[in-house]
């Protein structure tokens, strides 16, 4: 090989190498902290050059031995005994001992179900075990449970499952009908009218006027026309809101309260704390997460001359692998906060006063702050929150685009939804404010903001039109 080439070839490597870590970086970057851990743990477990700090504070600590028993008389000593014959009964039976109860793997099961919560399908097929069915009907029902989705409706209809099943109309219905006698009330439901009527009946609360509206006028309520429907149905307005104020105590997604799903659990991993002379910092939040640092032991064994040389490859390997992971994690760590340093700088307002005065950001503006590519500011804040005097917020909260006022003052989108909102609840409820009101009332404020934005932003923030929101007194 000439020496061209050896240059060459070296060059290439070392691009390789630094792409690796580049990408290695980058990964750890994205990963919020949940991930993170998970992913340090693999590392620890795949790499002997790797260990966690022994943090004392973190370890439980020991008991205190046991004092010496003092010494009882016999009267003590009859009371423990009877005590101990009244309680036996109550206790379990040595290994080995038992009669009749359940083995091994049957307690674990039912320590499992105790701690787990069921899906929804599995509550219903438990629900259908107990439940005398003829068996054609049971199986339809078991098919019938398996097109239920997490909000409890029925995604089939009867004449599908009859098909599918080769059986008649009249026994796929029976077996919805069982279904929907099952928990929680309103399961099985094919549309809200049905939902709404299951539930109803199960609390012996069905009227005819409810009925009635169920049958032929949900669209009526859905479109806030009250006073309409009123003099359609021949009622006082005060007895159609007492209807609709039933309706309004039933749940819409009966199954939504089992709706399986993972919840989210937050871990700030840097808390923006305020300092004896008012200014703020930002503090790093470690939650339980290891310090790693090179094993001693393995680095005095690579310097012992009898190591193999296979052995010596494989832990310089690992020991350059360590070294890379240790780097982009302090690099992970360096970049979040300075992004939380950012956020010091320049929401000083909402810092001490509330999201109402939340300035614009953008992740371009704060790569330009901190010289880094808006990219790598994005992968920065995934996933990832903060710990604020006013709350914990996702990263991504701070990065907004914004409106600039006729004073000049600068405001975000979140800061200009706020107010949006702030001016609905004060709203009269007989005569709500428009979207073009809602505009001008903003406008006198000092902020233009157009009619569009107002009902987008309001639509954001999930509040009906100002004709739905109307209240019919």
């Amino acid at each position: 090989m000439s020496a061209n080439q050896q240059t060459l070839s070296t060059s290439l490597r070392q691009e390789q190498q630094l792409s690796a870590r580049q990408l290695q970086s980058l990964e750890l970057l994205n990963l919020p902290l949940l991930d993170l851990e998970e992913r340090l743990t693999q590392e620890l477990a795949a790499n002997p050059l790797l260990e966690a700090e022994s943090d004392e504070e973190w370890q439980e600590p020991a008991p205190d031995p046991a004092p010496d028993p003092e010494p009882e008389d016999e009267a003590t000593l009859d009371e423990r005994a009877a005590e101990s014959e009244e309680w036996a009964d109550e206790l379990p039976m040595p290994p080995g001992t038992e009669e009749s109860g359940p083995s091994g793997e049957q307690r674990e099961y039912m320590l499992n179900s105790l701690a787990s919560t069921p899906s929804l399908q599995e509550q219903l097929s438990a629900e259908l075990a107990m439940t005398p069915l003829p068996p054609r009907i049971r199986r339809l029902a078991e098919e019938a449970i398996g097109s239920i989705d997490d909000s409890g409706y029925l995604r089939t209809t009867a004449a599908d499952l009859a098909m599918c099943s080769n059986a008649t109309l009249e026994e796929a219905e029976a077996a919805i009908h069982a279904i929907q006698q099952f928990d929680p009330p309103g399961v099985g439901c094919r549309n809200l009218a049905e939902c709404l009527r299951l539930q109803l009946e199960r609390k012996g609360a069905l009227t005819p006027l409810l009925s009635e509206i169920l049958d032929h006028h949900l669209d009526e309520i859905a479109r806030n026309r009250l006073p309409q429907l009123a003099r359609t149905l021949h009622i006082p307005l005060e007895e159609l809101n007492a209807a609709l104020a039933e309706l309004r105590k039933l749940n819409p997604f009966p199954g939504s309260a089992l709706a399986s799903g993972p919840s989210e659990f937050v871990l700030p991993e840097v808390a923006i704390v305020r300092k004896e002379d008012g200014d703020y910092e930002a503090v790093p939040r470690r939650n339980g997460m290891p310090k790693l640092f090179l094993a001693e032991r393995y680095l005095k064994l690579l310097e012992t001359p009898e190591l193999s040389p296979e052995d010596r490859t494989y832990l310089r390997e690992k020991l350059q692998q360590a070294r890379e992971l240790m780097r982009a994690l302090d690099l992970r760590q360096s970049t979040i906060m300075r992004i939380a340093e950012v956020i010091i700088r320049t929401q000083r307002d909402f810092l001490d006063r509330g999201v109402e005065h939340l300035k614009p950001l953008t992740m371009k503006q704060a790569g330009e702050m901190l010289d880094l590519h808006e990219t790598t500011v994005s992968r920065a804040v995934a996933g990832k929150f903060v710990e604020t005097p006013q709350g914990t917020f996702p990263f991504k909260y701070f990065f907004t685009a914004g409106f600039t006022g006729e004073d000049g003052r600068e405001l975000s989108n979140r800061a200009v939804m706020e107010k949006i909102r702030e001016l609905i609840d004060q709203e009269n409820p007989a005569k709500p404010l428009s979207d073009e009101q809602l505009a001008q009332q903003l406008k006198a404020e000092g902020l233009a903001v157009a009619r569009r934005t107002v009902a987008k932003y309001r639509e954001q923030l999930n509040i009906p039109s100002s004709s739905l929101r109307r209240k019919h007194l």
